[in-house]
Formats: C-alpha cells, structure tokens, sequence
C-alpha cells in the first residue's frame, strides 16, 4: 500500500503548491506511481503547474456522486506516473475529514505516494487535509513571520502524532550572506522543525508554473527537488549549500 504525506503551511504565499508539484514530479521520476490531491478548495491550481487542462471532474464530483473516482484523477503530461485530482471550485464543495480519509485510503491501493496540498493556515481545509495524512511536510519562506506560522501548524500537527519535516523555500543567499535575512539556522530553530530540504529563489520554477511546463534538468531548483525526493524516501542526499544557491 501507499503512503500518504500532507503539504503544509502556516500562511499563504510560501510556495507550497510549488512544493507540492515539484516534489510530486521528482518522485514520479524515480518509478514510483504518485498521485497529488488539491485540497484547496475555491483556489486550485495544481492542474494548471501540471499541464492540466480542460479538467472536467473534481473532488466534488467524487462525494457528491456525479463520477466515478477514477473520472476525477488526470494524468500529468510533465511526467509518467503522475496523476492530478483538481480541488472543488469553492470551500462549500469541500469534503469532511472522514470523506478525505476514505478517499485516500482506497487510492493508497493503486498508488505508491499520495500527497495533499494542503490549504494555508489552520482552518478548515487544514483539518480536512491533514486527516490521512501519515506525516507532514511544512513548508516556509526564509522570514520569522512565516516561520513562526511554520512553528504553530508544526504544534497542531503534534496534536495528531505526525512526524513532520521543513521546506525552506525561496531562499537567496545573497541577503542572508549580508546580514538582512535570518539564515537557516534560525529559520529552522524558530519552525521547530527537522529540515528535509532548501530551494532556492528561482526564476525559473515561476516561470514553468505559470506555463505548465517542466523544470529544465539543469535549473538548480530541479536537483533540489530531487534530492527532497530522495530523502523523502528514506535514501541520502546533500542538502543544498548556500554558497551554490
């Protein structure tokens, strides 16, 4: 059976969809069936930063009986073995914790990795995202506010027993070399959090989003992520320098 991780944040702009979409393809990439679910409701766009278009189908559809569960899952053409189920257009279609739980647990059967993106903050979305998850990953900016944002979903999640990791994302190390940002190692005390990864500042992941293209090989954010990948799955790998990033 497959596992299920939840993509996390305590505030919105950090990038966790990135995350979520980037680490997603980086897993596919090593054979493994992944299907990443968007659970946030009303501003979903893990379809579009996958090359999805003309979805049709929902997680709505899937509750409220319109479709078979299989209708509502879209293959990405970014990579093989990567598979898409777009969140409800607004929060009132949004599924119960225990209707999320089911879901999962019955795709666990035909996939190896299932990851939730999950909606920022603590609210509803966060509970139903968070219910089949059998650990956290939570991802941040290099500022305190964020990472104290980190630090409070990091709390909540202790709540349920989940081990959780951080992402430190969009991190330029120009400013944390001249003394105007915190660096990592206060970004990780102040989450409270195990760091399984960094990205950097990348003008080109923004770019591939916004066009549902795929990382170019040799864009520095694509072998972070798949050094994410590696050590998501219990293998060794470097984490990122900051004189290279």
């Amino acid at each position: 059976m497959g596992s299920v991780a939840v993509v996390t944040s305590g505030k919105g702009g950090t990038g966790k969809s990135t995350v979520t979409a980037g680490l997603g393809c980086a897993l596919a990439r090593t054979g493994r069936k992944v299907l990443l679910i968007d659970g946030d409701a009303g501003l979903r766009s893990l379809d579009l930063m996958l090359g999805i278009g003309g979805t049709v189908y929902d997680m709505s559809d899937i509750f409220a009986g319109r479709c078979e569960p299989i209708r509502a899952i879209y293959p990405s053409p970014l990579c093989p073995d990567l598979f898409v189920v777009p969140a409800p257009v607004s929060l009132e279609q949004l599924c119960s914790p225990d209707d999320m739980r089911r879901l999962c647990r019955g795709f666990t059967l035909y996939y190896d990795v299932i990851l939730v993106d999950c909606p920022a903050g603590v609210g509803r979305g966060f509970e139903t995202a968070l219910a089949p998850a059998e650990r956290a990953l939570v991802v941040t900016t290099p500022d305190m506010v964020c990472a104290r944002d980190a630090q409070i979903v990091s709390r909540l999640r202790e709540d349920r027993q989940l081990p959780a990791r951080l992402v430190i994302n969009r991190l330029r190390a120009a400013p944390i070399r001249q003394g105007r940002m915190p660096d990592v190692d206060e970004i990780i005390d102040t989450a409270g959090l195990q760091l399984i990864g960094i990205l950097p500042e990348d003008e080109q992941v923004a770019v591939a989003n916004a066009n549902g293209k795929p990382l170019p090989s040799s864009c520095r954010a694509s072998q972070c992520f798949e050094n994410i990948a590696t050590r998501f799955l219990g293998g060794d790998a470097p984490l990122a320098r900051l004189e290279k990033l």
